[in-house]
């Protein structure tokens, strides 16, 4: 690794235990919790989250795991 790159799996890891907002590869639906954890592949386990269609709240759903290859965007939540 080239010194002062950071690469993004680094940036996911270093947002366990906050709250991020994840945008699902489909119709602009997007879930907001707690990041549990997060392995190489990209796939998260998120707690406390909520649904959001349209940004319009929707679902409590819980816990959830997502598979990577269904994430678009991952963002912390301020």
């Amino acid at each position: 690794m080239v010194n002062g790159i950071v690469l993004p799996i680094k940036k996911v890891f270093a947002l366990v235990d906050s709250k991020i907002s994840v945008e699902i590869k489909d119709e602009g639906r997007k879930l907001q919790g707690r990041l549990v954890a997060v392995d190489e592949y990209l796939n998260i386990h998120m707690d406390e989250t909520i649904e959001y269609v349209d940004n319009q709240r929707g679902r409590s759903l819980g816990t959830v795991v997502i598979r990577g290859n269904n994430i678009l965007t991952i963002a912390p939540v301020l």
